[in-house]
């Protein structure tokens, strides 16, 4: 069991060497995997959840997340899970200053968006208004790109009719 560990984080470890297009199709495969994983009702496992993020972080590359964001499960506990790996995936990416004429922020923020749009879960779109603001609260002198899919999500929470969700700062 151990040797078959090992051999998996290689797999990991030498995905920093793989090419953009390389990456996205590993993390395509690896989202295929996840999706098995979390099918189990009684005990679903998040492995290869977590790996995706490592892999997006590892290798600067934010466009995995996209994928990422798109696992919707009925778990809401493993939504929750997602939602907050990439929120602190985030606030380590927004702890660099974005280059001018980039939109590496943009591209990490979508999932954001994504979630909050196709989200049927209040909690789920209460956690993104939450960290989204945070990211605002915290990171705000080195936001530039960002701030497009920071819009979106709250745009997409004003036009929300639950109770719960903020209508701030555009109603």
């Amino acid at each position: 069991m151990l040797e078959q560990v090992g051999e998996v984080n290689r797999i990991f470890i030498r995905s920093q060497k793989l090419n953009s297009e390389a990456i996205i199709d590993f993390v395509k495969a690896l989202c295929k995997v996840s999706m098995d994983e979390l099918r189990s009702t009684s005990d679903p496992r998040v492995f290869s959840l977590t790996k995706i993020v490592e892999i997006a972080y590892v290798t600067d590359t934010p466009r995995a997340l996209t994928n990422y964001a798109i696992l919707f499960v009925e778990n809401l506990s493993i939504a929750i899970f997602a939602m907050d790996s990439l929120r602190q995936l985030s606030m380590k990416f927004l702890e660099r200053e974005e280059l001018a004429n980039y939109n590496f922020q943009n591209e990490f923020m979508k999932p954001f968006v994504i979630v909050m749009r196709k989200s049927g879960a209040v909690e789920i779109r209460e956690l993104i208004i939450r960290c989204v603001s945070q990211m605002v609260l915290s990171r705000v002198n080195n936001i530039k790109s960002g701030w497009k899919s920071m819009f979106m999500v709250f745009t997409t929470a004003a036009y929300d009719d639950h109770k719960n969700i903020p209508s701030w700062p555009l109603k």
